[in-house]
């Protein structure tokens, strides 16, 4: 494994400088005769302050974390603490002996790397000091109370542990060398480490960058798209680590600002790890109002939510297996479902508004409810893109069938986009999407077409209901496929006209069957599983477990919810 450093930990202040050097003097006097030794002297370190002024520039040494020198804490967690007899071997950074009354406890905290996003997380493992994070949120401090974690968002950062002062630098002269050490660090201790969202999609950026800025709750990577309505931008979560999206939303005008507290409304009723359909993490405005107050003309409204790498307007669908694809299809439809159970119509469902977060598990949701209305009747006919609006809007009032509609359509896209005519109103052009839908039968599963026929029919009392086109039998071919099941998964990659390059349809489709629990992913995707052989945890490491789960026994906890098709639970209870 590489020896690659990638960060140095520097006492800054007086008091943390003399209690670093006398544990080095007296504890490790020989430590520049190891060449594995995690501490080195300022002098001999290149990138160390010039500056007099600057107060780590007067330390004698700084720790080094690299991925040479193993973690000893919660899957390959790198711990600082007191350095003595008895704790030599699990702190991994010592900053002080064992018998400095500086600090208490023997570990102060640790740094480690998230397993979905790859970032680097600072958490607080002692019950007796708070960790201040200086001016992690621009001008402001943030302080870390036991069990409480930070990303480290900057390249250089600046923490306050008691009365000890240090100066944690990220930085690498070579990052694709950094890449390959985390990736082959992250392979020991994380099983799923090649199939988290950072591996599979390269959404973000592998270190701290000048370039990345918070916002509200996320510290953001990479500008997704923008233009005239606002910004979409990927990143982190900056408590926990989480692959988030965040759209900013311009409200020029009155009518963005109706729009936008429509959204808000509904999509906070759609509770986590609801089948389906996308929740909203949280919302502000530019003054960091939650919910956002609107007092000002021009304002600027971010919406966060959980991160798509995909939507079905982006899918490669020709990579994408049969059985897959279906259970894409049917988690949206159960989506709408629920949607309508709880008397809600969308009214902007396009390929564009399904957003697929996982090809493996399938896990697909609708999202974007600004023209959203609670109710199942409406007029209004500024709506979704006109090439996915069912016949009837504009002719008078319509129905929340017209959902139906545009998801048909949504799903028929996926096989071959068709050359738009024209309003779907006009009965010629709904005639060519029919031949079209024809054209397609042989490439869809058996009855595919023929339930797509139905939900595009002309005349809304002909479509069905979210809830009976659930109990289509096509939904009959979403099969599981166990181990030894490649010769069936290349079938379905051949039928559907995947090739063989990598991709998701070179993966296995492990899914649920007809009249199951709907094919979605568990609630423990970020789950943080720990090497068979790795260190037993220490007792700093049972006590935080101990409170995490005590907490996440609370409402509070989304990844203890286990995911749900009941539509009543589903939505908060419509205002009256």
């Amino acid at each position: 494994m590489s020896s690659l450093r990638f960060a140095t930990l520097t006492p800054e202040n007086e008091a943390a400088q003399k209690c670093l050097a006398s544990l080095v003097d007296k504890q490790f006097p020989h430590f520049h005769q190891n060449p594995e030794s995690s501490i080195n002297p300022v002098a001999a370190v290149v990138s160390a302050p010039r500056q007099s002024t600057h107060r780590a520039a007067q330390s004698k040494y700084q720790l080094n974390l690299s991925f040479h020198n193993q973690g000893h804490g919660l899957n390959g967690a790198w711990i600082i603490g007191k350095s003595g007899p008895k704790t030599a071997a699990i702190i991994d950074l010592p900053i002080c002996s064992s018998r400095s009354r500086q600090l208490k406890a023997p570990q102060v905290c640790e740094i480690f790397i998230h397993p979905q996003s790859g970032v680097l997380i600072l958490r607080n493992v002692n019950t007796f000091h708070s960790i201040i994070y200086l001016q992690a949120d621009g001008n402001n401090d943030v302080e870390l109370q036991y069990g409480d974690e930070h990303v480290l968002h900057m390249v250089t950062n600046h923490l306050r542990i008691g009365k000890l002062d240090y100066v944690l630098n990220i930085s690498v002269d070579d990052e694709r060398a950094y890449l390959t050490s985390r990736n082959d660090y992250m392979r020991r201790w994380s099983r799923d480490w090649e199939n988290s969202l950072v591996q599979r999609y390269g959404c973000l950026s592998p270190l701290p960058r000048p370039t990345h800025v918070r916002i509200g709750n996320m510290i953001t990577h990479q500008t997704i798209s923008q233009g005239a309505f606002g910004v979409v931008r990927v990143g982190v979560d900056r408590r926990s680590g989480d692959i988030v999206g965040c759209k900013t939303i311009h409200c020029r005008r009155y009518r963005d600002v109706q729009t936008v507290n429509n959204e808000i409304d509904i999509a906070s009723k759609v509770l986590p790890h609801t089948v389906g359909l996308t929740p909203l993490i949280c919302s502000w405005c530019e003054h960091g109002q939650s919910p956002p107050c609107f007092q000002t003309p021009l304002e600027d409204v971010h919406l966060l939510m959980p991160y798509a790498p995909f939507s079905f307007d982006t899918t490669a669908w020709h990579e994408i297996p049969l059985a897959t694809r279906l259970a894409l299809f049917h988690q949206v439809l159960e989506g709408l479902r629920n949607l309508h159970a709880a008397g809600i119509m969308h009214r902007d469902i396009s390929p564009r508004n399904l957003l697929v977060f996982s090809y493996q598990p399938p896990i697909a949701a609708i999202c974007d409810f600004g023209k959203s209305k609670q109710g199942t009747k409406g007029i209004q006919t500024s709506l979704g893109p006109p090439a996915f609006l069912a016949p009837e809007v504009g002719r008078g009032e319509y129905t929340n069938s017209i959902d139906i509609f545009s998801l048909g359509l949504s799903m028929l896209a996926t096989f071959k986009m068709w050359e738009w005519t024209g309003p779907l109103s006009n009965r010629d052009s709904h005639t060519r999407v029919l031949e079209h839908l024809a054209s397609l039968q042989s490439r869809m599963p058996d009855g595919l077409g023929a339930l797509l026929r139905s939900m595009l029919a002309w005349d809304s009392a002909d479509r069905p209901t979210a809830d009976q086109a659930l109990a289509d039998k096509a939904w009959g071919q979403i099969v599981v496929m166990g181990p030894g099941s490649e010769k069936e998964s290349a079938r379905e990659t051949q039928s559907s006209g995947g090739g063989s390059g990598p991709g998701p349809s070179r993966t296995r489709t492990r899914l649920q069957r007809s009249g199951g629990p709907s094919p979605s992913a568990s609630g423990g995707i970020n789950k943080r599983i720990r090497r068979s052989d790795a260190p037993p945890p220490s007792r700093s490491e049972t006590d935080l477990t101990q409170k995490r789960r005590s907490e996440s026994s609370g409402a509070g906890m989304r990844e203890k919810k286990s995911r749900t098709s009941d539509s009543r639970s589903l939505l908060s209870p419509p205002p009256a």
